[in-house]
């Protein structure tokens, strides 16, 4: 893995699910992960956390994940817009994913979603 993807952001409402992303993340080398449960929250720690990854959930409430996108893309939160996002959703529908990606999304996958599949996700998205 590059040393230049050191920290990761997860934003997931589901604890389970997060701590599964951090599991793929430390396989991968990165073993400093920030924790975000909905776009909120996860907007206020890009300001002083600098990712270099974020994994998100599309569905949550308040500032859903392509809002959190456009925000990171458009450079209001402070962080890198380039940074690699992936984006984690139980919607599957051809709409959401072209919106996801017009947002910025780097990588899509739908859940439910296996252990392999997300690593190959998240080596998509660095590559």
């Amino acid at each position: 893995m590059s040393e230049a993807i050191q920290r990761a952001m997860i934003v997931e409402d589901n604890g389970r699910f997060r701590d599964l992303v951090k599991i793929v993340l430390g396989s991968l080398g990165i073993e400093h992960v920030a924790e975000a449960k909905d776009g909120h929250e996860a907007a206020e720690v890009l300001k002083t956390f600098d990712a270099s990854l974020v994994i998100m959930d599309l569905s949550k409430e308040g500032m859903d994940g392509i809002a959190c996108t456009r925000h990171i893309r458009n450079g209001s939160l402070g962080c890198n817009p380039t940074t690699p996002i992936v984006m984690v959703s139980g919607h599957s529908g051809e709409d959401i994913i072209q919106q996801a990606h017009e947002a910025g999304v780097d990588v899509y996958l739908t859940k439910p979603i296996s252990i392999k599949a997300l690593h190959a996700g998240i080596r998509k998205a660095l590559n």
